[in-house]
């Protein structure tokens, strides 16, 4: 099975998107088993987020959609990878190449 530690390899941190509560449960079963954590924050005051940064000393935080969507623009270096959670777990190829999410920006 996958682990979340295998995910992060030698990198520092990755992104991990995760398309639904459903694979937001599996990730946080695996984040416990693994000892990852969000803070100090107790596991039951988790929330669903649709993405994650997940750190190599095991520490976690949401990350906002804005970064997230901005940071396929092509124009932003030093970006985490981005991992496509439910992909990974299915062993499908799992690198997000362009964001899930669409946004417009107003222009006058």
């Amino acid at each position: 099975m996958c682990k979340i530690k295998e995910m992060l390899g030698k990198d520092e941190k990755v992104w991990v998107y995760l398309d639904s509560e459903d694979t937001w449960e599996e990730f946080t079963s695996m984040a416990v088993a693994e000892g990852f954590h969000f803070g100090e924050l107790p596991v039951e005051r988790w929330e669903f987020g649709y993405v994650v940064a997940v750190h190599s000393n095991r520490d976690m935080g949401h990350l906002p959609l804005f970064i997230w969507c901005r940071s396929f623009s092509g124009d932003v270096d030093n970006c985490p990878r981005k991992i496509d959670f439910w992909q990974y777990i299915n062993g499908k190829d799992y690198y997000c190449k362009e964001s899930q999410f669409t946004y417009n920006m107003i222009s006058k």
